[in-house]
């Protein structure tokens, strides 16, 4: 499993093709926020702490796993370079 952000949501066992998802968009996260006009760093934490919860429950209620999966792997990416950066 992979080292997640202190203010991350405890994420279930997952595939391994989801962190190798969460990898790929931690790229594309790191060149937003290196823009000279990044997205507000805190809006966008909590934005995505609250869609992690969002995208868990859905998991748990077995409603589209597959999609919740690749959903939740781009907020835990945008997550991970959010918190990288303090």
């Amino acid at each position: 499993m992979q080292t997640l952000p202190s203010s991350c949501p405890e994420l279930p066992d997952l595939p391994p093709l989801f962190w190798n998802r969460v990898n790929e968009r931690i790229e594309y996260w790191q060149n937003c926020f290196a823009q000279p006009d990044p997205p507000p760093v805190e809006k966008m934490r909590k934005l995505c702490i609250a869609r992690i919860k969002t995208r868990l429950k859905r998991i748990d209620a077995g409603k589209d796993a597959g999609r919740s999966l690749f959903e939740l792997s781009e907020f835990v990416a945008c997550l991970t370079v959010i918190e990288s950066r303090n």
